[in-house]
């Protein structure tokens, strides 16, 4: 055999030996040692989806200033409609839902 081939066998061994003693947790138990399982309590939360009708925009009223006062009454309603979708978006998600 040669010199390179028998180092690297060498190189081979103590990697594999010292690998074997790095793969356990150090809090693990010996092998061969049974382990007792523990029931572990997870939470999981569950999200009210939002109605797509919720989500729509709402248009924004455009016109020449000689329409100024319709323009304006046609805004303050749509940002009342959009302060309802609000208010009914946020008491839904104060509700919750079991799995």
């Amino acid at each position: 055999m040669s010199r390179l081939f028998r180092v690297l066998i060498a190189i081979a061994l103590v990697v594999a030996l010292s690998g074997a003693t790095c793969s356990r947790k150090p809090d693990c138990p010996p092998l061969g040692v049974a382990v007792r399982p523990e029931p572990v309590i997870v939470e999981r939360r569950v999200y009210v989806p939002v109605p797509p009708r919720l989500t729509e925009r709402e248009p924004i009223a455009e016109g020449p200033i000689a329409m100024c006062f319709d323009v304006a009454a046609q805004r303050r309603a749509a940002l009342e409609r959009a302060n309802a979708k609000l208010e009914q978006i946020d008491a839904i998600q104060a509700t919750g839902v079991k799995p």
